[in-house]
């Protein structure tokens, strides 16, 4: 069985016409003896990916998935959105300690 990460740029996202637009799905080969190693993966592959893509600010969503017959993504396995500021990865604000 095929599989592989994928990357989309998530459009209209967090309202009711949110949709996925797919930018790329690469194979990738699993290693019989650790399979669980190949997951921890996902993210380092899909921050390259936008790095080097000239992707700009926005939501994109990276999968682990099998593939079905038409080498599209099936079964998902791992998964997880990014926020994308068109140069590093946008996280939320930590709070700060208050000084009174």
């Amino acid at each position: 069985m095929p599989y592989a990460f994928s990357l989309c740029r998530v459009l209209d996202a967090g309202t009711a016409d949110q949709s996925y637009d797919l930018l790329g799905i690469v194979r990738v080969r699993v290693d019989r003896l650790h399979p669980e190693r190949l997951p921890a993966g996902l993210r380092p592959w899909a921050l390259a990916t936008l790095a080097n893509g000239g992707y700009g600010f926005g939501r994109f969503y990276a999968s682990y998935s099998t593939l079905d017959e038409d080498g599209e993504p099936d079964s998902n396995l791992a998964d997880e959105y990014i926020d994308w500021s068109g140069s590093e990865v946008l996280s939320p604000q930590q709070a700060q300690p208050s000084t009174r």
